[in-house]
């Protein structure tokens, strides 16, 4: 088992509102400040559905903490959301699953610029 990167006390925070199968959820990522204060890598999932303490806020809740601490652990973001339920068009099967698909999207983003930062063309472009 690899060692825990407990996420630093303070840290940048984004929230994003989503309606997965007829439910709405908030998704709050946190992510490592950097140094010169410019976001580093997602270290953290929150998931909530509307109503609070509900089944399906439990559930998605501890999701979301069990997939906190894959990143933690070192887990990529791509194995996380591979490792999701798709629907059959491909879009993610649970609001878990879109959740995973937005650590793709942010690291991706991240890749991009750190590539044009060091003078390199972006991946893709």
């Amino acid at each position: 088992m690899t060692h825990r990167q407990r996420p630093a006390d303070r840290r940048a925070h984004e929230t994003i509102a989503i309606e997965h199968g007829n439910q709405r959820y908030k998704i709050g990522l946190g992510r490592e400040l950097q140094p010169g204060q410019t976001l580093g890598p997602i270290v953290e999932v929150f998931l909530n559905a509307q109503k609070v303490n509900s089944s399906l806020d439990v559930l998605a809740s501890d999701g979301a903490i069990l997939m906190s601490l894959l990143l933690q652990h070192g887990c990529p973001p791509d194995v996380i959301c591979h490792a999701m339920k798709r629907n059959p068009n491909g879009t993610p099967a649970s609001p878990l699953g879109v959740a995973a698909s937005y650590l793709i999207e942010q690291s991706e983003q991240a890749s991009r610029s750190d590539a044009v930062a060091n003078g390199n063309q972006p991946k893709g472009d």
